[in-house]
């Protein structure tokens, strides 16, 4: 025993030599595997004097793992296995009664008493009630209290807590449904739980009687673990061991007790919560006058207060319940767990009102199915009752007060900056999360009232928000800002219960829209946004946002509220973390108005916003050379208001020299900041200095945001002239197309830089997107420099951004893309080929490559269905048509890791086939010799799932493949029969029954034969 002491203590002293360690840890593995160790472990855990508490804990450990080696449930004849465990039942209890019934209990450590609990109780699952009938019985005993009569001077306290503690043990292992079991466990269980219920379980109600009766007042600690364990063990015991007249007697005097008032109230809401046949159910609720009993209770402690709400929550739930089930209850019960649910409400109504939202919410339940009941009845034809709608009238206003803020709620200062998402939005700490998720909740029980009750939802809510604003009118603008906040949010629920997304244009009925506007009208009126809050401004401007269709009725109320976003509780909010929001919301709020509404405030726009657009990069948004995945900080805001800027100055009804002068108001710093950058460093040093490199980004991005605010071009696909018409004066159409020859500069000299060419993609895409085929002579040098330098990821990306150029700007884009097919192809290759030589580096790289085979694959496609095949055939092209096929038929299409990539590579020969079989001998050869027997290889590799969804797409692709070629004459036909299937192992005569098929069936009938086909053949 003194060698498991030592190994032990070597195994955790984190001082020990790893080599010690080790083999400490090795002989102690060895003492648990040893037949006769667990034997040692008993004598060290009872020994006396005692070991360590780590030795101890091990010991029963040890004895555990043979606890548990012996099965669920021992075999009687077993007699090996049931003498070590009644060796162990005898020392084990041996030690408790002796050990534990004097102060060594008080000084035993915590864990070890948790441990030897749970070590019994293994013993009793592995005993009861075969070996060891008379466990509960032995295990009462021992702490004193009597079978018979309520004598307490025998019992003891040490004892009788560490009986709970088995009895707790007892319940963790074989009824928590929190824990996973196997059948013979759940067996196992069902078997103990029998047999404890035929005289064990009045043995345990009787000690918990006796607790409760007894030693409440002098040991509340083995009332409140009575209580707990009452609680769980009701689920599965006789109810009435509890629920009589003297346990409920001593139960509800707990409901007084300061000290035990909280463990009484959840006992018995578990008992209420109880499952049970709905007529059982209603005389147990009557029985015991739940109702009338919380409604005398003193909830003036919060904590009781949230007890307390939760026992009338379930009260309520279990009523419903009985209401709702006409099969099992009749229908003078149903009425009758009606009338008690109504006199429930009140309560309900008390705690729902409650200062503190966590006794608010423990009624939650309640109201939801409640509210449920009312939706119910009128589904059913039947009108609301004037008490029902007395309900509802007393809680609507009750929902819309707990809508508020709580005064003291904790707020950022005006100089903090929390990290914002790509909309600028704040931070969610707890706090704010848990408010949230409130507000949600009473959101639903308010909308839920408004579809049973829409003229008093009307009543309530617009009077609500109308006396807030009309106060703030009177106070000119100022407003405590918990009314204020509620005013403008209880805007927001009347509009978003409208209309979830189109504002007023979808909006039920006429009269609610008409609510909605005035609505809207009083909250400009009410000057409520000159407050300061950080909680008002944000929710003032997204209901402009929401409910735009409010200015295509009420246009004059463009002016104030632009005016209201351009303030100093606007763009300029004093608070760092609500100024960002405001930015993103006053760029959608400019791009719902239609241009020609925007033409009178340009001019004034763009010098109220200009100085912020100033630009300071922050270089701890990027790690390394690369971007940041969560974007670059405050910049990305930015770039909402740099767009604004470009949809302001769009519309053709602006004056073009008032364009330009702002536009050049606007790009001149931009300009001169990136210029003066390149010209003061050489572009080593530049890259060398990621504040440079990351504020060259900011000026591009910030120039491409500009442009994204004019509309896109629209390219006309039937015409031959290769300009596309924009809706650019010239004069702007040559700013752009300077900062295009600025931007391409730049990227050529950095383009060893990620960010740089990120910048470069963005800018140079929006060029084209606005300025159409004017800008397509610059491609072929973005494209030049973005591949010579791309990673994986970019290179994927780009390949999607070439794809949206060929299909927009066909057929104008046939010389770009021509020029540019080969150094692109190359360098996908060049990746794929990288990867077939060394292996992927990991699982990323693997899906990165992955994407870049779909990507690359799409990109070709995208060539053939945008009719610029010709690419292929141009004098530069043409002689490495079969080097750009090779690939896809020897490697893509026979790649099963990836169906969709497979579909796409078939898809691409096909297209191919389609457009050159005919005309290109050197296609027919390579068409036999590698995309024929690639039609046979990818679906009969061990690999290939046939019945897979995404697999049974590129079976359909492959048979369309085949069908084509067989279009292209008897050769094919021929080939098949006589030399392909024959050399896979395919027998003549089936081989000429495949291409009979092939050749008589319809395309679907076709593939259902190829699919037998091949299953056939699989082996």
């Amino acid at each position: 025993m003194e060698q498991i002491e030592e190994a032990v203590r070597c195994a955790l002293n984190p001082s020990s030599d790893q080599a010690v360690v080790a083999q400490a840890m090795q002989y102690c593995e060895h003492v648990k595997a040893s037949p006769d160790g667990w034997q040692l472990c008993l004598q060290l855990f009872t020994r006396i004097p005692e070991s360590t508490p780590e030795a101890r804990m091990f010991a029963l450990q040890v004895i555990e793992a043979m606890l548990i080696g012996a099965g669920v449930g021992v075999d009687q004849e077993d007699t090996a296995t049931a003498a070590k465990l009644d060796a162990v039942r005898k020392s084990l209890l041996q030690f408790v009664s002796t050990q534990y019934a004097g102060p060594k209990y008080q000084s035993e450590v915590a864990f070890i008493k948790n441990k030897l609990a749970h070590s019994i109780t293994l013993l009793a699952l592995a005993t009861y009630p075969a070996q060891w009938p008379t466990f509960v019985k032995d295990m009462i005993s021992l702490s004193g209290i009597p079978e018979a009569g309520t004598s307490v001077s025998s019992i003891n306290p040490s004892l009788l807590d560490f009986l709970l503690k088995v009895l707790s043990s007892l319940d963790e292992e074989m009824v928590n449904p929190t824990v996973p079991r196997g059948k013979a466990e759940l067996a196992r269980n069902t078997e103990i739980k029998d047999a404890m219920r035929i005289e064990d379980v009045n043995r345990m109600a009787h000690v918990w009687y006796n607790i409760l009766v007894h030693m409440s007042g002098t040991h509340p600690e083995l009332a409140r673990s009575t209580l707990r364990l009452m609680g769980v063990y009701v689920s599965w015991i006789d109810i009435n061991l509890i629920v009589n007249q003297p346990f409920m007697a001593v139960l509800f005097d707990l409901l007084k007790s300061p000290t035990l008032h909280n463990d009484a109230c959840r006992c018995l809401a578990e008992i209420i919560g109880k499952g049970m046949r709905p007529m059982e159910k209603l005389y147990l609720l009557q029985f015991l006058s739940i109702i009338d009993v919380m409604g005398q209770l003193e909830t003036s402690d919060v904590e009781f207060a949230e007890q307390v709400g939760k026992l009338a929550n379930v009260t309520a739930v279990e009523l419903k319940a009985i209401w709702v089930d006409k099969e099992s209850a009749t229908p003078e019960a149903r009425s009758t767990a009606y009338a008690m649910l109504e006199r429930l409400m009140p309560l309900l109504l008390r705690f729902l009102s409650h200062e503190y939202d966590d006794v608010s919410s423990t009624v939650f339940a309640a109201i939801s199915d409640i509210l449920g009941m009312f939706k119910r009845l009128q589904r059913e034809g039947s009108a609301l009752s004037e008490s029902q709608q007395g309900f509802l009238s007393q809680l609507l206003p009750v929902l819309v007060e707990k809508l508020k803020y709580d005064e003291d709620y904790s707020w950022p200062s005006p100089g903090d900056a929390s990290s914002r998402d790509n909309e600028g939005s704040l931070d969610e700490g707890d706090e704010d999360a848990m408010f949230d998720e409130l507000r949600r909740n009473l959101r639903v029980f308010i909308d839920a009232i408004g579809q049973i009750a829409p003229g008093l939802y009307d009543s309530v809510m617009l009077t609500t928000a109308q006396s807030i604003f009309e106060q703030c009118r009177q106070h000119g603008g100022q407003l405590g800002w918990v009314r204020a906040e509620l005013g403008v949010y209880l805007t927001q629920a009347y509009g978003d219960r409208l209309s979830s997304n189109k504002g007023l244009r979808n909006a039920a009925t006429a009269a609610s829209i008409e609510a909605l506007s005035e609505l809207l009208t009083m909250m400009i009126q009410s000057g409520i946004v000159s407050s300061s809050h950080p909680a008002i401004a944000a929710t003032y401007f997204e209901n402009f946002v929401r409910f735009n269709g409010y200015f295509d009725v009420r246009r004059e109320a463009v002016t104030p509220v632009l005016t209201a976003f351009l303030g100093s509780t606007g763009v300029r909010h004093p608070y760092k973390t609500v100024r960002p929001r405001i930015w993103y919301l006053l760029h959608r709020f400019i791009k719902n108005l239609p241009p020609a509404a925007l033409v009178v405030y340009s001019s004034d726009f763009i010098p109220a916003v200009v100085d912020l657009l100033e630009i300071h990069a922050d270089p701890s948004t990027i790690s390394g050379a690369g971007p940041h995945t969560s974007g670059y900080g405050l910049f990305d805001s930015q770039l909402y208001l740099f767009e604004t800027c470009g949809m302001m100055l769009a519309p053709t009804g602006l004056d073009d020299g008032t364009r330009m002068a702002l536009l050049q108001r606007l790009f001149d710093p931009l300009f001169s900041g990136a210029q003066n950058l390149m010209n003061s460093r050489s572009a080593k040093q530049i890259l060398d200095d990621p504040r440079s490199l990351l504020q060259i980004h900011h000026y591009l991005t910030a120039i491409g945001s500009i442009i994204k605010g004019f509309p896109d071009v629209r390219v006309d696909s039937k015409s031959t002239s290769p300009s596309s018409p924009h809706q650019l004066s010239a004069s702007t159409a040559q700013v752009f197309l300077k900062a295009a020859d600025m931007c391409i500069a730049i990227l050529e000299s950095l383009k060893a830089s990620e960010v740089i060419r990120e910048a470069a993609r963005f800018t140079l895409s929006r060029m084209l997107s606005v300025l159409g085929a004017e800008a397509l002579p610059y491609l072929p040098r973005l494209i030049d420099s973005l591949v010579t330098s791309c990673a994986v990821e970019e290179l994927s990306d780009l390949l999607g951004f070439l794809g949206l150029v060929v299909f927009k700007f066909k057929p104008h884009v046939a010389p770009t893309a021509s020029e540019l097919l080969l150094p692109v192809i190359s360098k996908v290759y060049g990746f794929l080929d990288q990867v077939a030589h060394d292996g992927a580096a990991g699982t990323d790289e693997s899906v990165l490559l992955q994407d870049l085979r779909k990507a690359y694959l799409t990109w070709i496609a995208a060539i053939f269905n945008s009719d610029l095949d010709s690419v292929f055939l141009t004098p530069q092209n043409s002689q490495h048509l079969i080097t750009i096929l090779q690939p896809i038929a020897a490697q893509l299409a026979v790649d099963c890791s990836s169906p969709q990539c497979q579909r796409l590579a078939f898809s691409v020969l096909y297209k191919a086939i389609l457009a050159w079989m005919e005309v290109r001998v050197q296609l027919q050869q390579f068409v036999m010799s590698t995309v024929v027997p690639a039609c046979f290889e990818a679906p009969t590799r061990a690999e290939f799932r046939i019945s897979d969804a995404q697999s049974s797409l590129v079976v359909s692709e492959i048979a369309s493949v085949l069908q084509m070629l067989l279009l292209a004459g008897n050769q094919f036909a021929t080939y098949l029969s006589t030399a392909l299937l024959p050399g896979l192992g395919c027998p003549t005569a089936m081989a000429a029954e495949f291409v009979q098929a092939l050749a008589s069936l319809e395309p679907k009938q076709f593939k259902k034969y190829f699919v037998g086909f091949l299953s056939s053949n699989s082996g």
